[in-house]
C-alpha cells in the first residue's frame, strides 16, 4: 500500500525507536488505533504487542 512520504518517515522513526520491524510497527499502530476507537478490546489480542514488556520487541 503506498503511503505518503511523511507517513513513511514517521513509520520508520517509530520502528527504529521501538527496535521493531516496519511490519511490527504497522501492527502496533493498527492495534492501538483499533483499541482506541472501540473496534478491538485490549484483551482480544492473542500475543502481546511488540512494544509491551515480555514481547521481545526491545521494550
Amino acid at each position: 500500500m503506498p503511503l505518503t512520504p511523511p507517513i513513511e518517515e514517521a513509520l520508520d522513526r517509530f520502528a527504529l525507536e521501538q527496535n521493531i520491524t516496519r511490519e511490527e510497527a504497522l501492527a502496533v499502530i493498527a492495534e492501538d488505533w483499533l483499541i482506541g476507537h472501540g473496534y478491538l478490546s485490549a484483551g482480544e489480542d492473542a500475543e502481546p504487542a511488540a512494544n509491551e514488556p515480555g514481547a521481545g520487541g526491545g521494550g
